[in-house]
């Protein structure tokens, strides 16, 4: 077996060819259908050269056909590996304005419903929660991670209030996931991939907040106890 950080470069490499063809394809006019069939492709592809194991659970609990927003605890790049692996369907996240400034890049990123947002930019920031709100009412899920960064993996770090600002905006439930185990496998210091398990437990969908602080607020509360729960990590911090 490969030592973590050759696999590391080898996951790197399939990753970038996989986006370059995906690049290609929609450059070519390829539908987002395509582009999402692709990323599947990539995850299943991925997963299996790693030696990863994801075991889910919960997922088929979940009516998909119905818009939502998935919140997800953070440990690792490994993550979104998991979610595309494990859910019905494809997911945007929300990233940084930059990334869609990239040629064909961008249009890859748009296939699957990701989010613009400049947050050097308070006023353009909000305004694309709201469109990125319409779209999730529209039927696009999107996936944020509220922890904002990559948790050591043995906690649930406090979250942050702009994915619940969206989940308010867009007035659909909150779909709680759970990972444990991706640290392990590719800890946020970015030394390796190692074969294994990672865990993934979605829980029951969450019902729309109203408008406010105090209900947004509450569902933080109510979201981050979700995740503790589902993956077994205490909320620390």
């Amino acid at each position: 077996m490969a030592p973590p950080f050759l696999r590391l470069a080898w996951a790197a490499t399939y990753t970038l060819g996989m986006c370059q063809r995906a690049m290609l394809e929609k450059g070519l006019g390829a539908s987002d259908d395509r582009v999402r069939d692709l990323t599947k492709q990539w995850a299943e592809g991925l997963r299996a050269r790693m030696g990863i194991e994801i075991r889910a659970s919960g997922v088929a609990d979940i009516d998909w056909s119905t818009p939502c927003i998935v919140m997800a605890n953070h440990q690792s790049y490994l993550d979104v590996l998991a979610l595309h692996h494990a859910l019905p369907r494809c997911f945007g996240i929300v990233a940084k304005s930059e990334l869609f400034a990239v040629p064909f890049f961008g249009g890859v990123m748009r296939s699957l419903g990701c989010v613009e947002v400049d947050r050097a930019k308070t006023g353009e920031a909000i305004g694309a929660l709201r469109e990125a709100a319409l779209r999730v009412r529209a039927g696009s899920t999107v996936a944020i991670f509220p922890e904002g960064t990559r948790s050591p993996g043995d906690r649930i770090a406090p979250l942050k209030k702009g994915a619940f600002l969206l989940a308010q905006l867009a007035e659909v439930p909150t779909i709680p996931i759970g990972i444990r185990g991706s640290a392990a496998l590719m800890p946020r210091e970015n030394t390796g991939i190692r074969p294994g398990v990672i865990e993934l437990r979605a829980g029951p969908p969450i019902p729309p907040a109203g408008p406010g602080g105090a209900e947004r607020r509450a569902l933080m509360a109510r979201v981050r106890g979700e995740l503790s729960r589902l993956s077994g990590l205490p909320p620390i911090g």
